[in-house]
């Protein structure tokens, strides 16, 4: 579309402004569901270990295995499906902010906001949510391991 500089200018910031509102909406998805699920495998391990009893220290085992193993899985899944998207969008907006840098005062110009921007190279990389799934998958894996080998701890004889 052709827009002078003042609309362009316009139409840039609204779509800059809704990118960055977007990554930030993306950030907090990946942080709340790896939390949540990270939460809820203690949730789920508490529980068990009240029912340990009636199950039986190698059954007790398995279960908390194969939840555990489960849950890391869902959060890997979620995590390597939107992290993705949140680099698309980061593209998107370096690339809509690199269009707007580049207008000149008064010109009239051919803009397309709504590109591909596949061969921008991205200026801010996320890699602390790197960090932010790792260390509670890594809280999940060591809770698994302590409650699969001490299992038969928790086992009350009546």
């Amino acid at each position: 579309m052709k827009l002078n500089t003042g609309d362009a200018v316009g139409v840039l910031k609204t779509l800059i402004q809704e990118d960055r509102t977007e990554n930030r909406l993306y950030r907090n998805r990946i942080q709340n569901v790896v939390y949540t699920l990270a939460l809820a495998s203690f949730a789920i391990s508490a529980f068990l270990i009240g029912k340990v009893a009636n199950m039986g220290a190698d059954q007790f085992q398995l279960i908390t295995v194969l939840i555990d193993l489960c849950i890391v899985a869902v959060i890997l899944i979620f995590f390597s499906r939107i992290k993705p998207d949140l680099v698309m969008l980061r593209k998107a907006m370096k690339g809509r902010q690199d269009i707007l840098n580049s207008l000149i005062e008064g010109e009239i110009r051919e803009i397309d906001p709504f590109q591909k921007f596949d061969e921008v190279k991205q200026d801010i990389k996320d890699s602390d949510l790197y960090w932010e799934t790792g260390l509670p998958i890594a809280v999940v894996l060591i809770k698994m391991s302590v409650l699969a080998i001490y299992a038969s701890s928790f086992v009350i004889t009546r």
